[in-house]
């Protein structure tokens, strides 16, 4: 039993836990045994879940701040169902694998599980006892069907069937009689039942973007000054509440008899509460007012608007951080006090993140984000310092990052999950409503997510914000108004491939084509202007005797003698131009008159052009003073000694070749450059 993916090195040998013969139990139905299995432990040996248990805590497993539980509740009413659910649920986990492929990391699991639930819903909901039922050809149609009437994204689909096809490849192991008589192809099933285009998160609106990033910078630069005393004011607050419940205890002990205690010994944690605040050595009031001076504008009065205006902060914070730097959500979260640092480059200052990122491997990064980025962690570093020190972190990567608070007074601080809920809470309060003129823009600026904004963005409600709309908001305007280029994202984004970058730039470049004023006057005065400077040098190396060179430059001096019809007069070319018969594209290299026909060699290798194969070249006494300085350039730094390449020796060497031709053309004095040759000795 491989389990090398679910323990880190240093977990205690002694309490991993012990292989099981769980499918001889589960076929002789020794429920009692199998219910009895273990399923995990914790470092201390402590049992955290067994077989027959409805949630399994796997924590020591997951070491994650959210999906650390593999649950299988809502089956306990169809016992058959939901114990074979747990047994293939036990075989993915402690990677029982017939094949003997890689164990599958402990987020796999709790994805295939999820999954796999569709399935086993459908099972239920039909009276079926076991996944076989959907080897039957008729109720796998049936079940396809279910899948479509559901209106699943065409992801959820196949995530399910890939589950359910995961089960089947166990099978050898689990010998639960999974027959398909046709193999299961997720892919190409998952397109035939929804074959709607794949759906791109939102890009928020522009009014929108500038009225919620507008709020978040407002709150994070307006608390800044008082950052020490507000955490004080969190301190004391909770301080105040820790002597409530003592002096309340004190008082239980000394016999004391109050609503709160049942006769069975247990609390009613309600009134538990509300005795804890009537014991309180001060108000909460009293401890707030000095804050609610320095911030006439944010209301005040109790504890509950505390809480509120601290979980305000945090989320513009959060909001900063994320709108300004594109940070996908699990890049976000692993921010700390120390990750902000400021740097210069050609003399300008730019402002810096460091996370870690885990899309190809984890790695620590650095992304460019705004100015108000350092107030926003300057901010929660002083307003999260306590609560730093007393949060039981589930993992080590964890340690000291800012996102966590307290949501009770009477538990301990927790790393914060449910970020979409929060940002959502902030568009609500704040009344972001959607307009119409929003609704439309949502629907031009998302040309993939069509089904999506008529899903989830709604005329007059709040707008419904998500995390990853970050990073798919900022590549749109970057694109939009032209703040950056597509490489440069990609290197912010941290992709692999241009091309994903260009995905979640969707719909910038068509609005800033919209964006665009075209002036007809002034562009048809552009066009006769360029006209009357490409008719006056092409006449000019027809009727001139000016030396030029290129391949269609030393014929045009052959044939000015006989000058055919096209180039008879200045009128003449100025029209043919106009027609665009004619064209006339010029670089510090050469002219080329075959313009966009061209195959376009000479961009990056322009000693191709100097014999171009198509006859299109044209150099004339200018372009020759280039490839004359060309020509000192290259030979200085052949002859420098610097380590060249072959591949990189044979490039210069054609370039300085074709220079010497041109300047042999120009009668333009040179020293031939004869390469050093090495004899090496076989």
């Amino acid at each position: 039993m491989d389990t090398s993916r679910l323990y880190l090195p240093s977990f205690p040998e002694q309490h991993k836990v012990k292989d099981i013969d769980v499918v001889t139990l589960y076929h002789e139905k020794r429920l009692e045994e199998l219910d009895a299995v273990i399923i995990c432990k914790d470092r201390s040996g402590k049992v955290t879940a067994t077989f027959g248990q409805n949630n399994w805590n796997c924590l020591p497993f997951s070491r994650k701040k959210t999906h650390n539980n593999l649950s299988t509740y809502e089956f306990k009413n169809t016992p058959e169902l939901q114990r074979e659910l747990k047994l293939v649920t036990y075989g993915w986990l402690f990677n029982k694998d017939p094949k003997k492929r890689k164990a599958a990391k402990f987020s796999t699991v709790h994805t295939r599980l999820k999954c796999i639930k569709i399935a086993y819903r459908f099972l239920a909901e039909n009276n079926h006892t076991s996944l076989r039922a959907l080897s039957k050809p008729n109720i796998w149609e049936r079940f396809k069907e279910h899948l479509s009437n559901q209106c699943f994204a065409k992801g959820t689909i196949e995530q399910s069937l890939i589950a359910i096809k995961a089960a089947y490849s166990y099978a050898s192991w689990h010998k639960l009689e999974l027959d398909f008589k046709k193999p299961i192809e997720p892919k190409n099933e998952a397109f035939e039942i929804n074959n709607m285009a794949k759906q791109q998160t939102l890009v928020i609106p522009e009014r929108l973007c500038d009225a919620i990033y507008g709020k978040a910078i407002e709150l994070v630069e307006d608390a800044h000054p008082f950052r020490w005393l507000i955490a004080e004011t969190e301190n004391a607050l909770q301080d105040n509440y820790l002597k409530g419940k003592q002096l309340l205890n004190k008082k239980v002990q000394s016999g004391q008899q109050y609503s709160f205690m049942k006769s069975d010994g247990s609390l009613d944690n309600r009134k538990y509460t509300v005795a804890i605040a009537d014991n309180q050595p001060k108000s909460a009031k009293d401890i707030i007012a000095p804050l609610a001076e320095k911030l006439p504008n944010i209301p005040l009065n109790n504890g509950s608007d505390f809480q509120r205006y601290l979980g305000q902060l945090i989320v513009s914070s959060y909001i900063v951080c994320g709108g300004f730097s594109g940070m996908r959500d699990s890049e976000l979260d692993k921010l700390t006090a120390d990750s902000y640092y400021n740097d210069t480059f050609d003399g300008r200052d730019y402002h810096m993140l460091q996370s870690h990122t885990f899309k190809l491997g984890e790695k620590r990064e650095t992304w460019v984000t705004a100015a108000s980025s350092k107030t926003a962690i300057e901010l929660m570093s002083k307003l999260t310092e306590r609560w730093r020190q007393e949060a039981e972190y589930p993992d080590d990567k964890y340690t000291n990052t800012l996102w966590i608070s307290q949501t009770a007074r009477s538990k301990a601080p927790v790393l914060i999950t449910k970020w979409p809920e929060r940002l959502q809470r902030f568009c609500q309060h704040f009344g972001f409503l959607v307009t119409e003129e929003d609704y439309q823009e949502c629907l031009e600026s998302n040309p993939h997510s069509l089904e999506r904004v008529k899903k989830t963005v709604s005329v007059g409600k709040p707008w419904h914000m998500t995390t990853h709309q970050f990073r798919r908001t900022l590549a749109f305007y970057c694109i939009k108004n032209r703040l950056g280029t597509l490489v440069a994202l990609k290197q912010q984004f941290k992709h692999l491939y241009l091309a994903m970058t260009e995905w979640y730039t969707n719909g910038g470049k068509l609005a800033k084509l919209r964006d665009l004023k075209v002036d007809e006057k002034m562009q048809k005065a552009l066009d006769e202007v360029n006209a009357e400077t490409t008719a006056n040098k092409i006449f000019k190396q027809w009727h001139s005797d000016e030396m030029l060179s290129g391949t269609h430059g030393k014929a045009i001096m052959k044939m000015r003698g006989d000058v055919p019809t096209i180039y008879s007069s200045w009128d003449v070319i100025y029209k043919a131009v106009k027609d665009g018969k004619l064209t006339l594209h010029g670089s510090m290299h050469s002219y080329c008159k075959s313009g966009y026909d061209c195959d376009m060699d000479g961009v990056v290798t322009p000693q191709f052009c100097v014999d171009c194969g198509s006859g299109s070249s044209i150099i004339d006494e200018q372009q020759a003073k280039w490839w004359q300085k060309k020509h000192r350039s290259l030979v200085a730094y052949i002859e420098s000694g610097e380590e060249i390449s072959v591949s990189e020796h044979s490039h210069y060497i054609t370039q300085v070749r074709a220079a010497e031709k041109v300047m042999a053309d120009f009668d333009m004095p040179f020293t031939p450059f004869e390469p050093d040759l090495k004899v090496t000795n076989l």
